[in-house]
């Protein structure tokens, strides 16, 4: 057999299995050192709907394909904005994100490099349109892997304000050319300066630990048995 068919045929068992073997859902920022978003130069106070392309620092393109167009009829969001996502509660403010903006069809990072792993900040609206997915893509816009989030990885923030979970591929030292994500109006999110945004951390009072308290126990006894001595 030709050997150029035999490749062919190997690559098409690969993808037929589901992808790449050693390739990975990433669930967890814990260690994670791949590309981030960088979307300062959105930080304009609007949706900026578009189709794009738009260019992001670190050699990434971003381009969409929002069912319907989006919500708006003119693509997808890459800036600010209030955004819905049903019972995951919302965004808004002062939140820099890129919205899917439609509950069917998708948007792309494609790199100026190929990468083997990527992940970011995400959230959708559960039950609305397709069910979420991310997939990666080689250089000829053939799906090298997919996951589907809303059944191999569920994000659940009831009723959250800018809340989100962090989700990626790693397809095991392979590399892939575009990062794509779609369905349930999809968003990935980032602050101004690139740094992922998060809620606002919980009021903790402050509360002396046990060897403080016994350190302190300790003063107040010896205060004790001075008073003691004098009388």
């Amino acid at each position: 057999m030709n050997i150029k068919i035999l490749k062919a045929a190997l690559v098409s068992l690969t993808l037929a299995a589901g992808g790449f073997a050693n390739a990975t859902l990433i669930t967890s920022d814990v260690g994670y050192t791949g590309p981030g978003l960088d979307l300062t130069a959105f930080q304009t106070g609007s949706y900026n709907f578009t189709f794009g392309p738009e260019a992001i620092p670190g050699g990434i393109t971003f381009v969409a394909a929002p069912g319907g167009g989006g919500n708006s009829g003119q693509g997808s969001v890459i800036g600010q904005g209030s955004y819905g996502l049903n019972s995951n509660g919302s965004f808004g403010g002062d939140a820099v994100y890129i919205g899917v903006d439609s509950g069917t069809g998708y948007a792309d990072l494609i790199f100026d490099t190929e990468i083997s792993f990527f992940g970011a900040y995400m959230n959708y609206a559960p039950g609305v349109g397709d069910n979420a997915f991310i997939s990666a893509l080689d250089d000829l816009g053939n799906i090298l892997e997919t996951w589907d989030l809303t059944m191999s990885a569920p994000i659940s923030t009831p009723g959250g304000f800018n809340e989100f979970e962090f989700r990626g591929i790693d397809l095991g030292g392979e590399t892939f050319k575009t990062f794509r994500f779609g369905g349930n109006y999809l968003l990935l999110a980032a602050t101004a300066d690139g740094t992922p945004v998060a809620p606002v951390d919980p009021i903790v009072n402050d509360i002396p630990e046990p060897a403080t308290l016994a350190i302190f126990g300790l003063g107040i006894l010896s205060l004790s048995l001075r008073r003691f001595k004098k009388q």
